[in-house]
């Protein structure tokens, strides 16, 4: 059972804010009431227990993370209330909560430049609804005014094969002398040590063995 907390508790729990390691998201998967489709990551990188709460933010963090010009995702992120009240009235749209709660963009990334990216997933066209697209307008103009590029990725155009190779190998990222010949070209692979092509097919392990570890012996 998802366990709801109050806007104030989360402001006294700090979420929000920090970078990082240290970065607390506004919403956490165990309180997300479709908890089927939230999940937990944990980034390869700083370490930190990333919260999901859909498979297409998993798989877009996954993808976002994997480009090393990201050095930041910050998952859950809350938008100020008075912002997207006030930017909610100019379009005629109905406040979020009664204009009492948080609204939030699923992923603010900051890249090696030092700009931002924002992103809202979703899972298909389909899924989205007047309702939801009067809430995405809102998220869109706040983004806008403060002058960081904002997009709506749909799960359904991103790659599960590029996504799932991803994180199949950064699990490996830390365990640099692990016996396994599979293990160690996984951990070679996500600290890019060796370039493959993550993004056609499956990666075929065995023959990435053969062809980086044991050639030439």
């Amino acid at each position: 059972m998802s366990r709801k907390l109050s806007e104030k508790t989360k402001s006294k729990e700090h979420r929000g804010e920090g970078i990082g390691a240290d970065y607390i998201p506004w919403i956490k998967a165990a309180e997300f009431n479709s908890q089927g489709t939230a999940s937990n990551i944990v980034d390869w990188k700083h370490g930190r227990t990333i919260e999901l709460l859909s498979q297409g933010e998993k798989w877009l963090y996954l993808i976002l993370r994997w480009n090393d010009k990201v050095i930041d995702i910050r998952e859950q992120y809350p938008l100020d209330i008075e912002d997207t009240n006030r930017i909610a009235d100019e379009l005629g749209a109905r406040r979020v909560g009664n204009g009492l709660v948080h609204m939030t963009t699923d992923l603010l990334v900051t890249l090696d430049d030092g700009t931002y990216r924002a992103y809202s997933v979703k899972p298909d066209e389909r899924s989205i609804g007047v309702r939801t697209r009067e809430k995405l307008a809102i998220e869109k103009k706040y983004w806008e005014e403060r002058g960081i590029q904002w997009r709506n990725i749909l799960k359904s155009d991103l790659s599960r094969t590029y996504a799932k190779n991803i994180e199949d190998v950064v699990r490996f990222y830390s365990i640099p002398d692990d016996p396994d010949p599979i293990n160690r070209i996984k951990h070679m692979i996500a600290r890019k040590e060796v370039i493959v092509d993550m993004k056609s097919e499956p990666l075929n392990y065995a023959s990435l063995v053969n062809k980086y570890l044991t050639k030439g012996a």
